[in-house]
């Protein structure tokens, strides 16, 4: 959708094989044939190589605007309180991002809490598989507890399309998706976030880490 370095080709391993059996039905054999060689050449060389330490990263959120305004949550000087959250969509409606969402919300349940009164929480499948999967893992009762919305598979908010829309140009919503342009999903102020990121953010009524050993990233606004 963009003229730019958006997008990045990782190496396939074991784990793809794993996904390909698991997911697509395909015969281990074949799944190992169709990554043999795609690796980069022993002898290849790079413009430049960055090394990152993952212990080091934070979680981050991107500014309305631009996907590209990555800023960390713990920067952010003021809380920043929220109206809709929205987890979903192509790129944030998969069995693990589920998992996330569950995880969050039986803590919250946990302490007595559920998503904040003033925040509108959509969580929307990916695809029928994953209504399944969420329906066997029992996470629909979880998320019926703890005061999220759950939709049906389908394209929704991200598209400007369905519940989780924003309604006027001051509201602010935080989203796990993959785009925040202006008017993407409504007139609103889109931040974009992790599952754990959002999911945390509805139960607190504001924009916040998910930490469980930190009671205050879970405290209603």
């Amino acid at each position: 959708a963009e003229i730019g370095g958006f997008t990045g080709i990782v190496a396939p391993d074991q784990k793809a094989v794993e996904f390909l059996v698991e997911r697509r039905g395909m015969d281990r054999r074949e799944a190992e044939r169709m990554i043999q060689g795609l690796t980069s050449d022993p002898d290849a060389q790079y413009a430049e190589v960055i090394e990152l330490d993952a212990s080091e990263i934070h979680p981050m959120v991107a500014t309305p605007g631009d996907p590209g305004n990555g800023k960390y949550v713990r920067d952010l000087n003021t809380p920043v309180p929220v109206e809709l959250a929205y987890g979903g969509t192509c790129t944030a409606g998969k069995n693990e991002d589920m998992d996330m969402y569950a995880r969050v919300l039986a803590d919250a349940l946990q302490q007595g809490k559920r998503v904040a009164s003033a925040v509108q929480f959509y969580i929307q499948f990916g695809s029928q598989q994953t209504r399944e999967y969420c329906i066997r893992k029992g996470y629909l009762e979880v998320f019926q507890k703890a005061g999220a919305h759950v939709i049906e598979p389908s394209c929704g908010a991200c598209i400007n399309a369905g519940p989780g829309v924003s309604t006027r140009p001051d509201q602010v919503v935080i989203r796990a998706q993959n785009r925040n342009f202006p008017g993407r999903s409504g007139p609103g102020q889109m931040y974009l976030a992790s599952p754990l990121t959002v999911a945390a953010s509805a139960v607190a009524g504001y924009i916040t880490e998910y930490n469980p050993s930190e009671a205050r990233e879970l405290m209603p606004a």
